[in-house]
């Protein structure tokens, strides 16, 4: 009787871990996940990235063009308390004002999408040579748990301490968490003012189609914001990206993009700064953060 009962533990032990093991995705596999979490936000990851990422044996890989790099890698993923063990890397190499330092990084935990934010290059006040170099996650930030819930972030970038302080999440103003159907959950207030521009960064956009992301979005003749405009948009605009210019903005309250060249329905061309346009899979952040205003009158939030 005792063996039978030793047996059958044993016997439910392993199945539990085959339960256990078994969800594990394959690392050959890891690039079609990749893919269709980054597709959402209309990035796709070319050919050689896929190739040299194989030669590897999947801890790495690129691929570039004239203008553009894709990377992934495992380096440098050392945040405490978080779980990440792939980040992929989008660079506009073609003289962007930001420098190549500001990335766009997609962070993974094996398959499952944990992070889309971008880096910048941090610099200490007090000058010191062993934290020189070191990349910093900023600005408007997507963060996802394992259910795939998410949470829209602010992240600033400061002078700390330590290695650990400087390189974990620096959370400054709010943060909203959401629901599937874009409904507020809750509103968290970090109560720390944000000193790094809580907006999007985008070092290039694919072709495709885009929703515009604001009213009154400036369709210019010439692909600058000193080109003539020739029609304002209306949020929610559908549009078609034909090209990007790779001649890159920063304006304020906005973001940072290209300029790309867009279609619209009626067939009328001409150019939008990059910021005012949104993947339909991505988050209408916009429409979000005014639901977060009415969700705070509704619950008497008072920057809780």
């Amino acid at each position: 009787m005792c063996i039978k009962k030793i047996t059958l533990l044993f016997l439910a032990f392993f199945i539990f871990n085959i339960g256990i093991f078994g969800e594990d995705i394959p690392k050959s596999e890891l690039i079609s996940y990749w893919k269709k979490e980054l597709a959402k936000f209309n990035y796709s990851l070319p050919t050689e990235l896929e190739e040299n990422f194989i030669k590897s044996n999947y801890t790495g890989g690129g691929g570039e063009d004239k203008n553009t790099f894709v990377y992934v890698t495992k380096r440098d993923l050392d945040f405490p308390n978080e779980t990440i063990n792939y980040a992929i890397y989008f660079v506009n190499k073609a003289n962007p004002l930001t420098g190549s330092d500001a990335k766009l990084a997609a962070f993974f935990n094996n398959e499952k999408l944990v992070m889309l934010s971008h880096t910048t290059l941090y610099l200490d006040e007090k000058n010191r040579y062993e934290f020189g170099g070191l990349l910093v996650r900023v600005g408007l930030t997507y963060e996802y748990d394992d259910s795939g819930a998410l949470t829209i972030s602010c992240l600033d970038k400061t002078t700390r301490e330590t290695y650990a302080e400087i390189v974990s999440k620096q959370y400054c103003g709010e943060s909203i968490a959401v629901s599937s159907q874009n409904s507020v959950l809750n509103v968290k207030n970090h109560k720390v003012k944000c000193e790094y521009p809580c907006a999007p960064f985008y070092p290039f956009r694919e072709k495709g189609v885009y929703l515009v992301t604001q009213n009154n979005a400036n369709l210019r003749r010439d692909p600058h914001s000193k080109g003539m405009i020739s029609k304002f948009l209306s949020k929610d605009t559908k549009v078609e990206v034909l090209e990007d210019t790779f001649k890159q903005e920063i304006i304020l309250g906005l973001g940072v993009a290209n300029y790309v060249k867009v279609k619209l329905q009626d067939g009328g061309e001409g150019y939008l700064h990059g910021a005012y346009l949104r993947a339909p899979g991505e988050p209408d952040v916009v429409l979000i953060r005014e639901k977060a205003e009415e969700w705070k009158k509704k619950n008497g939030w008072k920057g809780k």
